[in-house]
């Protein structure tokens, strides 16, 4: 089992999931995460100092910083991603056809009214 939080892994996700270059400045990761870049300032360096991550200074505009992850932080996220996928898998074969059909149509009932929820609130602002 690594030695990862669900919040190091989360930031990790949101790091890889940044694009063809897989950089991203801790400004922006904060705000995709909508976290304070001083926190995600102390999860970087607990991921750096895992070598999970590492944070290059951009050449051109010193005050940016990249972050992006190592192969070592791809393997260990790889790896987190097969436990939370047999976890999900143990779990649901505990339920039969009828109870997954239940819980399938419940989940999109709740993802329905929270998506009119969220544009009901963008109207507002």
């Amino acid at each position: 089992m690594p030695d990862i939080s669900g919040a190091d892994f989360w930031t990790m996700r949101n790091i890889m999931d940044k694009g063809e270059d897989g950089k991203i400045t801790i400004s922006e990761l904060a705000k995709k995460t909508r976290v304070l870049p001083s926190a995600i300032s102390r999860t970087l360096k607990r991921l750096e100092e895992k070598g999970y991550v590492e944070r290059t200074v951009n050449k051109n505009d010193r005050r940016n910083t990249y972050v992006e992850i190592t192969d070592r932080g791809r393997e260990v996220a790889q790896e987190v991603r097969e436990i939370m996928r047999d976890y999900g898998e143990a779990v649901l074969s505990k339920f039969d056809e009828e109870e997954l059909s239940m819980l399938i149509s419940y989940l999109n009932n709740i993802y329905d009214i929270a998506k009119k929820e969220i544009e009901v609130r963008k109207v507002k602002k």
